[in-house]
């Protein structure tokens, strides 16, 4: 999952202030920090463009009205606020800061560092510009500056669970797993995920002897191909394991090795002794970067899924292709691209490129008239078993940051896949290969939002693999 600045909320009320200015602007002013509390930003955009139609040059509406646009998504216009309220109020260490946040969502990150310092030059106590530092210096892949500014931050609030979260994604992506998935716990503070309670315990890795384990998975489809490699091992404690997954994996997950009974999600429990997040039990299990289970394949496609691949006739070479990941998730804007940037692909005589893409982005493949260079497989598949069966047909996965990724390295198929500048923290960082999937070669952003020189060097690695 991907981080969210802090604390970028909007201003509070000044009595000196909020006493001093006409009766109309205390009004509105009051009544949008209320919408925008409840989450309500269109509502609290209205009633500070209001005030501000009043008072146009006052630092305070124009720095909570450029929250209330970044919360909308409307960067640019959130920029020209935090910039006009600074050139009314140069010193105001908080506008500076929060200033640095929506460039760093807008992906400028050498000026949002620029102005996280200078809110800390004006305020040398101003503990959320540190942590705002800090997030975007881990953006920028200066992992151990990133660490040191969190560690600065907890140093002052030792139980902020949101810089503990920050700080566990720093130390995983730097390869300290044993510290950084300790600190990965902290994910159950994030509004994201919501914890579920039981009333057996959580395992702490001890021999089950014969015990029930229950074991669920907690975030998306990736997650649990990536981590349910480590259900063997709790096996090898010696007890029962029931698992519970999302509904497209079950056929696929079903018959795996370590599973003993396996649950679609909502469906009814049966009876256990302990019980473990999924993403919880590497920290249980104690792996470090050398340890981690790392044999592929792990995951097998099952017999009688899927269906025969077309290939036509000529074809020397099969790759399958995925552009874009879940639009609801965090970091989609970062990670999922164009279909146009796989068209230089089906330049290449004998190549037959297949669309493993599934939801409402496989349109392009008709949106951009590439339907028949680009055949479509996805829609064909019903669940990930299918899915699984139809890439085994394939010489080669080339995908962005999804599912498909981890399900081509979970079943041992050589899949590239194109990284954002600032990826998630198990791609780590510079690195080519992965320490999770020996099949997968990682091809990285060398500029934030910059896909071009991404693809190019595929495209020149493919001509180089097929000697074209």
């Amino acid at each position: 999952m991907k981080t969210k600045s802090g604390p970028d909320k909007p201003g509070k009320k000044r009595p000196n202030w909020i006493d001093t200015v006409p009766p109309k602007v205390r009004e509105c002013f009051i009544s949008a920090i209320k919408e925008h509390t409840a989450g309500r930003y269109d509502e609290a955009v209205a009633l500070y463009s209001i005030a501000l139609n009043l008072m146009p040059d006052d630092p305070l509406l124009l720095t909570n009205l450029g929250v209330s646009l970044r919360e909308l998504g409307k960067f640019k216009a959130s920029e020209t606020c935090y910039r006009r309220a600074i050139a009314v109020k140069p010193e105001s260490p908080g506008t500076f800061s929060n200033l640095g946040n929506v460039l760093r969502r807008m992906g400028r990150l050498k000026e949002a560092v620029n102005c996280h310092r200078r809110a800390i030059e004006l305020d040398r106590k101003f503990i959320d510009a540190y942590y705002n530092l800090g997030l975007v210096l881990q953006d920028l892949g200066k992992l151990d500056e990133a660490v040191r500014l969190f560690n600065h931050c907890l140093k002052h609030n030792p139980d902020d669970s949101r810089v503990k979260w920050d700080k566990s994604l720093a130390l995983l992506a730097k390869g300290d797993f044993v510290t950084g998935f300790d600190l990965y716990e902290n994910r159950w503070t994030r509004e994201e995920l919501t914890s579920r309670h039981f009333r057996q315990p959580v395992w702490d890795g001890s021999p089950l002897s014969g015990k029930t384990i229950f074991i669920y998975s907690e975030q998306g489809f990736g997650d649990t191909i990536h981590f349910c490699r480590y259900l063997p091992f709790v096996a090898e404690a010696g007890g029962k394991v029931v698992f519970e997954c999302q509904p497209e994996l079950v056929s696929l997950l079903k018959g795996m090795e370590g599973i003993d009974d396996i649950l679609s999600a909502g469906e009814r429990l049966p009876d256990f002794d302990v019980q473990s997040p999924l993403l919880s039990l590497p920290r249980i299990l104690k792996h470090d970067i050398k340890s981690i289970p790392r044999d592929c394949p792990y995951i097998k496609a099952p017999a009688q899924a899927g269906f025969p691949v077309h290939i036509p006739e000529g074809t020397k070479f099969k790759i399958g292709i995925a552009w874009a990941g879940k639009p609801t998730h965090k970091n989609d804007h970062n990670r999922s691209v164009s279909i146009e940037n796989f068209f230089p692909f089906a330049t290449i005589p004998g190549v037959s490129l297949y669309s493993l893409q599934k939801g409402p982005e496989t349109a392009q493949r008709d949106k951009f008239g590439i339907g028949l260079l680009v055949r479509d497989l996805g829609n064909g598949c019903s669940d990930f078993a299918d899915t699984a069966k139809v890439m085994k047909q394939l010489d080669l996965i080339i995908t962005v940051d999804t599912s498909v990724a981890h399900l081509a390295g979970a079943l041992n198929i050589p899949v590239w896949v194109a990284i954002p500048y600032n990826p998630d923290w198990r791609w780590m960082r510079k690195r080519k290969d992965s320490p999770w999937y020996p099949s997968m070669t990682l091809f990285r952003q060398k500029k934030a939002g910059e896909w071009e020189s991404v693809f190019a060097d595929m495209l020149k690695e493919l001509k180089h693999r097929l000697n074209c």
